[in-house]
Parts: C-alpha cells; structure tokens; sequence
C-alpha cells in the first residue's frame, strides 16, 4: 500500500504580535526533502515517527510531502500557510495511486483570514485526494475542532495526555487505523460535543484531577465496542475565534447512536465537573519564598504564562527579578533576548557583561532588567530531547549564552522554545541538580521530564499572553456564554 505523508503544525496565539511566516518554520522544522524527513523523524516519539513505525513495518511506501512547526505565536501568515498545504497537496496530484493520507497537524492553527487552519488544509488535501480515499488526521489536545474537519477527514485521532508523551501512540494508532479503513473492516461515524467552556490550559494536564479521571471514563475498558476512537480535547483558550472551547469527539463503527451517546456522555461529565478546573494562583514572590525554603532542590518553577508553548513572548524577567532580590540559588531556562545574546558574545567567555534583559517583544510580559553578570558560555543552542515527550526528537534555542548574574545562572537565546526537558540545562553545562532552584518557561510540558528530579513543583502566575487567568485576555468573536469568564 501506499500513503500519502504530511506534518503541518502551528498553535496560534491571536494575542500575539510575532506573525509565524516561512522563516518561523524554518526557525524550529520546515523539510520537504523526503530523506530529511525520514531522519528527523523514522525511529522518534513523534507522530509522523508513529506513522512510518506502521509503515516501515508493513513494508508499505511512504510519500512524505513535509514536516514542518513554528513555535507557537501569532497569525501564520497567507506565504507559510500556502506554502506548507502546497507541500501535501502537490504530492497528493502526484500519486493518484496512494491508497490515503496520513497527516499530523495541531487542530489550533489560525492563519492570515482563515480561522480554522487545519480545516482548511484538510479540505485542501480533500480537493487533491477525492472524495473516495480515506484521511485520517493526528491532533493535538488544544485544538479547536469544526464542522470542517469533521467534514473533510475520514477520522480525527487526538493526544490523550498531557505533557504529550503519547504522539508517536496516536501515530501509529492513526496508521493502524486508516488501513482497516481501507480493508473494509470499520466505518468510522463521528460524533462531537462540545459544552460551553474553555477551561484553563494548566488545569487540563493528565498527571492528576479531573482531566485525568475524563480520560480514564472516556478509555475504560468497557466501553461500547462499536467505538473507534475518543478524543478529549481541552482546547486552546489563547485565541479568539469561534470554534474555540472543549470538545469531545467520538467515532463509532457505523453506528450514530452510539457516538452520539458516547459523546453525550463525556461532554456532560466534564460541564458536571468543571468546577475541579478552576485555577489558584500562586504569585511569583510566594513561589520564590517557597522554593527558597524547600528542605532539598531542586525546586522547579513554572513560569506559566510566560510559556512560548503557548505563544507568549518568552522574554518576561518578572521571576528572574525576583530570584535576584531573595538572594535564590537558580538556573534559568530561557530568556528570548537575541540583542542580549550578541552582547555576551561581543563581551566573551569569562568577560563582565551589562546588559538591559528581556521584555522588549511587547508591553504584556513586565518590564526589562538591568543585569551585571559574567558570560559563561557561549554556545549553537541545540539539544536532543531525552525525556518522554519527543524522544530522540532535536530542539533548537538557537544561538545563546549563558550569564551568571550573583547565584543565578540564565540562559539567554535566540530563538523561542519551551523549556520541557532537562536537557535544555544540560546542554548548556549546568547540572540541574546543582541548583535549589530551576526556572522554566512552560505549563505543564516540562512535568513529563522534569518529574523525575523535581523535589517539587510550583506553577507561578506572572504577566504573559499564557496567563491562566482567562478575564484579561479581550475576546469578541467566542461562543458566549463560556465557561469560566461568563456566569
């Protein structure tokens, strides 16, 4: 058999200023050489990786088109959105004779007039392919799902945990799914529901609570045989869109009642519960104090609504100031300064350094600092993920230096990327375990790698485009009533 190959995916925060063009992409993965994308991708925990681990098994062909993510941050622009579909879609024209397409896209993509990102690239594909050949579609847990996906894709199969350690599983699920598609074995009816919230995206992690216990309903082992697949998507609450909100998406084996049912069901639980997702902060002077007095480190805290993950700007050094003013012991991972970033490698390895740090994207992530500090390394920025989530997967912060600023040591770089696995410290020579304190710039990703050395951890609420406190943020084009900003 042969199947059609793609991977498309931008969480778009409609807050941000950073528009994500071609160079966004090619900033963190853009390969439309089959080769490169075999080895970024043959053999990792990713979900084009999943999809060739079915493949290559089979001895089936694979046609990769493109493998391609930005960073999360604003509107993709008409270029990159045309460019990366184009991909898919001239391979789709070019092999007639594919039996379907695989694709791994993110579900809350929003791009320059199309609000719905991943429903227009399925109907794309969908236009190139025919009505007759199967799609089916990987996404991720914060997506935004539509009529038009519904419409266009044979099956939708979402992440069911979150830290996402489980792509390369929906992957492969995925694989395995579409060729009993083609066989004639299933017929795969979906059915969505979607209650009027938008819980916040920190409460919706799969380590423990409500979310969890969805899940664990959703895939209990009793459940109707007819069903297919289920998917509990928390949502994306950083963009202004329509569609936005919690969904439960159902595919039952050609029976509508039982997806509708199975549907029903969960979508109901989770308005029943909702109350369990409601956020307590912690603010970023108590999560200081609290590390600080922890009998053993290293004590992680999550600069969450700093976390470019989400889209944020990834230069907030509300958490960093206040590690200077109560004297902590501290690693910090990472600082978006590229300006700062050249200073220390003007200034040298082992040279003093003044600089103006951070808080210079936008006026949403506090204010910058006035730092005095030693440059102690200078080094390209990339590392491999070691951890569960994205294993044998390559990341890269670009050019960046390491600045000790008194007991605090930075990590100042080039390019935005969450920080969710230890190896960002690592690679740039510092032991976590030497630290009482570790500083991330993530929500709930870093959990999965960081659990291991983690005495504790603590969610910190500071300024940020990924705050949890979802009444800042100035929606006009949602559903309304919506949970929890409306009565």
């Amino acid at each position: 058999m042969k199947w059609i190959v793609g991977g498309f995916a931008h969480e778009t925060n409609t807050f941000s200023v950073v528009p994500t063009d071609v160079d966004a992409f090619r900033a963190q993965q853009y390969l439309s050489d089959p080769g490169a994308i075999r080895e970024a991708h043959a053999g990792n925990a990713t979900v084009l990786g999943g999809f060739l681990d079915v493949i290559d098994k089979r001895e089936d062909e694979a046609v990769l088109t493109v493998a391609a993510h930005a960073t999360p941050s604003g509107l993709v622009t008409a270029d990159a959105f045309d460019t990366m579909t184009g991909h898919i879609v001239d391979g789709v024209r070019a092999h007639h004779d594919a039996d379907g397409v695989l694709l791994g896209l993110h579900g809350a993509m929003v791009a320059e007039g199309i609000d719905d990102g991943e429903g227009e690239t399925i109907r794309r594909v969908r236009d190139a392919l025919g009505p007759n050949r199967p799609i089916v579609v990987v996404l991720d847990l914060h997506s935004h799902i539509t009529e038009l996906m519904l419409e266009q894709a044979t099956t939708i199969i979402g992440y069911q945990k979150y830290p996402h350690t489980d792509m390369g599983e929906r992957g492969a699920e995925a694989a395995e799914l579409i060729i009993r598609i083609v066989n004639g074995d299933v017929s795969p009816i979906p059915a969505l529901n979607k209650p009027p919230m938008m819980p916040p995206v920190g409460m919706c992690h799969t380590e423990a609570g409500l979310y969890l216990d969805l899940w664990a309903d959703a895939l209990r082992p009793d459940r109707p045989k007819e069903i297919l697949t289920t998917a509990l998507f928390a949502g994306f609450p950083f963009a202004d869109v329509p569609s936005l909100g919690y969904a439960v998406l159902t595919y039952a084996d050609g029976d509508q009642a039982v997806a509708d049912a199975e549907a029903e069901r969960l979508g109901s639980a989770a308005w029943e519960g909702r109350e369990a997702f409601m956020y307590h902060p912690t603010s970023i002077q108590d999560a200081v104090t609290r590390g600080i007095a922890a009998s053993e480190g290293p004590v992680v805290i999550a600069d969450m609504a700093d976390n470019p993950g989400g889209g944020s700007a990834n230069d907030g050094v509300e958490l960093l100031r206040e590690l200077l003013k109560q004297k902590a012991t501290a690693a910090v991972a990472t600082i978006y300064d590229p300006e700062v970033t050249q200073q220390a490698i003007d200034a040298g390895v082992g040279q003093p350094i003044k600089a103006t740090l951070g808080a210079k994207t936008d006026d949403l992530h506090g204010e910058s600092i006035d730092i005095e500090g030693r440059v102690r390394l200078i080094y390209n920025g990339r590392f491999q993920y070691k951890g569960p989530m994205s294993r044998g997967a390559w990341g890269d912060i670009g050019i960046a230096a390491v600045i000790r600023v008194d007991e605090v040591d930075v990590i100042v770089c080039s390019k935005r990327v969450q920080t969710r696995d230890p190896e960002v410290f690592r690679s740039a020579g510092i032991d976590p375990m030497d630290y009482q304190i570790l500083a991330v710039k993530s929500a709930v990703h870093f959990r999965a790698g960081f659990n291991p050395i983690a005495k504790e951890i603590i969610i910190a609420d500071g300024p940020g485009l990924t705050s949890l406190d979802l009444t800042m943020f100035p929606y006009t084009r949602i559903r309304r009533p919506m949970w929890p900003i409306d009565p």
